[in-house]
């Protein structure tokens, strides 16, 4: 190294050194990804931020309740038992609309079976949504 890249690296030092200090996400570890009631409470809160910055004030307002409720009322085993409730009740739905698609075919009504492919299409996404939510 020469002398003028040494200079340079001392001098930036404390810059590097400060850097390293403050915690910057740059050198900090990533950190555990939010679970259950405090998943929920953090997407409100973020929701909440945003209504602020934009001056939404009725949406406001509805997070503020919203918030309010989660703190009093939300526990992990009580939102672990209703995303339980909520994929099968997705799967019911997903079994029936199998079941009448099934039907449509059987009874050669070709021009119901597109609408139901549909159907089935979106009770599907909507148990993969439902699924997703039970590790969150």
């Amino acid at each position: 190294m020469t002398r003028t890249s040494l200079r340079r690296l001392a001098a930036s030092l404390p810059f590097l050194l400060s850097i390293a200090a403050t915690g910057s996400p740059a050198f900090a570890a990533d950190p555990a990804p939010l679970a259950g009631c405090a998943a929920k409470r953090q997407d409100v809160q973020t929701q909440l931020d945003y209504a602020r910055a934009h001056k939404n004030k009725a949406q406001e307002a509805k997070l503020n309740i919203a918030l309010k409720q989660i703190e009093e009322n939300c526990t992990d085993e009580g939102l672990r038992r209703e995303r339980e409730a909520d994929v099968s009740k997705k799967e019911k739905k997903v079994a029936e609309r199998k079941a009448e698609l099934e039907e449509a075919k059987a009874a050669g009504k070709n021009a119901k079976v597109g609408k139901l492919q549909k159907k089935l299409q979106s009770a599907e996404d909507e148990l993969a949504k439902a699924q997703s939510q039970l590790s969150k």
